[in-house]
């Protein structure tokens, strides 16, 4: 194991201010597509070419704590279990070696390997945790069923889940702002572009329900968030140029079995991530066509800009968002 790091320290010049991003770039311009926290004081990224990057004031100084033996993997994954324990999750082929999963227990100063897969097709998706020591790896399907694996000894082992509903063809999910996974207690749903697979007891026995969203290979569900055991919200559309309108939102009331949207919510563009800010708990959606805003649970959606990010999360009354070229912006919504 080499203990190199890349100790990049910089300052991003950035204040947050209310209902209007502040955007800084970090050197380099890495790809955000991860967030996770264990609170304000201690929030990381990562992403593309070996980023992966902690703050401990908010955003306005980051590090870069990669190992440089990984600096050349796509960190589309992070999970945050304490504030010295992190786990970040490659994505890529694993026949060359990219679909690895490595961990901290000392805030990024040392990293170890903690899983490598290396069948061809293998491609991890989503890293998700629901508590410090039980967590949840999507990739894509390699055989006849979802390819999910589960860790209870907080990312020191992982074992396939069994028992999950056959897939179809085709079907698969999107490496896109490690959101194809949310809990809510017991339960555990993940995505692919247009269903949804549900365990109500932290995966022994599994249900798969229908979405609004259509299936296509550039196209569908891209990210997937429990407000509590019943509500979700799923957001998506078309990664790739298009001019058809496709759906961004839909809601469910009842876990997942059945999904409402509205005729508006079908539009050109992507939306990828959510995140839930304030104390009424309204909502923030981001993606690369803009962002937008939910006071009603995620029934209806209100444009807020064109900024484009990848992923989001919010701290109190403030939000942190991510996305290509290294772009990191603050937000206050309220």
């Amino acid at each position: 194991m080499k203990n190199g790091l890349l100790l990049l320290v910089f300052t991003l010049r950035s204040v947050a201010l209310c209902g209007q991003w502040s955007v800084s770039t970090l050197p380099g311009e890495p790809s955000i597509r991860a967030i996770d926290a264990s609170g304000s004081h201690n929030i990381w990224i990562s992403g593309s070419n070996g980023g992966i990057f902690v703050t401990a004031d908010g955003g306005q100084t980051w590090e870069n704590r990669c190992p440089e033996e990984f600096s050349h993997l796509d960190f589309r994954g992070i999970a945050v279990l304490a504030d010295s324990v992190v786990v970040a999750m490659s994505a890529g082929d694993g026949s060359e070696g990219r679909a690895v999963v490595i961990k901290t227990t000392d805030k990024g100063r040392t990293w170890r390997k903690v899983l490598e897969k290396n069948e061809k097709g293998v491609f991890f998706d989503t890293i998700r945790f629901k508590s410090p020591w039980t967590g949840y790896l999507l990739g894509d399907p390699i055989d006849a069923f979802p390819y999910l694996l589960k860790t209870v000894d907080a990312g020191e082992t992982w074992v396939r889940v069994g028992n999950l509903p056959e897939i179809n063809d085709g079907e698969a999910s999107f490496a896109a702002s490690n959101s194809c996974i949310t809990t809510s207690g017991d339960n555990v749903w993940f995505h692919t572009q247009n269903r949804i697979f549900h365990s109500f007891n932290s995966g022994e026995y599994w249900q798969v329900h229908n979405s609004l969203f259509l299936k296509g290979a550039s196209q569908g569900i891209f990210g997937i968030f429990a407000i509590d055991p019943y509500t979700l919200i799923a957001v998506g559309g078309n990664y790739l140029p298009h001019k058809e309108p496709v759906l961004q939102y839909a809601h469910s009331g009842s876990g997942g079995q059945a999904w409402y949207t509205s005729k508006e919510y079908w539009k050109v563009g992507l939306t990828e991530c959510v995140g839930v800010f304030g104390a009424k708990k309204h909502l923030i959606s981001v993606g690369t066509d803009g962002s937008a805003l939910s006071r009603d649970g995620g029934f209806t959606w209100k444009p807020l800009d064109n900024e484009s990010f990848h992923v989001v999360k919010c701290f109190g009354n403030t939000c942190m968002a991510a996305g290509a070229r290294g772009r990191v912006g603050i937000i206050k919504p309220e």
